[in-house]
């Protein structure tokens, strides 16, 4: 009996190691500072998580008032659901997906942006040995986009 409860915890043991090894082998995962690329503040802190469907999305996990501008707390600009919705929580990029065939970029993501409630088409690429996110957004059909860099923490 004892024996199989020293198996059990073993293998439990194995398992958690393991997946905690698959976790930090993906550099997209963890806490970023997100980079305004209007104002070059910082603006908040969202965690990279993945969905059960295996793509890429981002939660505000953490607000930073910028210097002379109006606190904003909730999503006031955002449509629909998302409408007065409290920043801290949001969802603000989901969908993102590995590119097929350039590592280390990653396509198919819609960005939130939390002051204006716009929403953006998404691709990002790791840069800097994995320390800095480069995101280029635009609107559908539009000819140019945005483009800001987010910072592992």
């Amino acid at each position: 009996m004892k024996f199989k409860l020293f198996c059990s915890m073993i293998v439990a043991a194995a398992s958690m190691i393991s997946l905690s090894v698959s976790a930090n082998n993906d550099p997209l995962l963890g806490q970023w500072k997100t980079i305004d690329d209007r104002t070059g503040y910082s603006l908040a802190d969202v965690i990279i998580s993945k969905d059960a469907k295996d793509r890429y999305m981002a939660k505000i996990v953490n607000v930073r008032e910028v210097p002379g501008a109006v606190p904003q707390q909730n999503c006031t600009q955002c449509t629909g659901s998302l409408k007065d919705q409290p920043l801290v929580g949001l969802t603000m990029l989901k969908g993102l997906s590995s590119h097929p065939e350039k590592t280390n970029e990653f396509i198919n993501g819609t960005l939130l942006d939390p002051i204006s409630g716009k929403l953006y088409q998404a691709r990002a690429r790791l840069k800097n040995n994995g320390r800095h996110l480069a995101i280029h957004s635009r609107t559908e059909g539009a000819p140019v986009g945005r483009n800001m860099t987010w910072i592992k923490n």
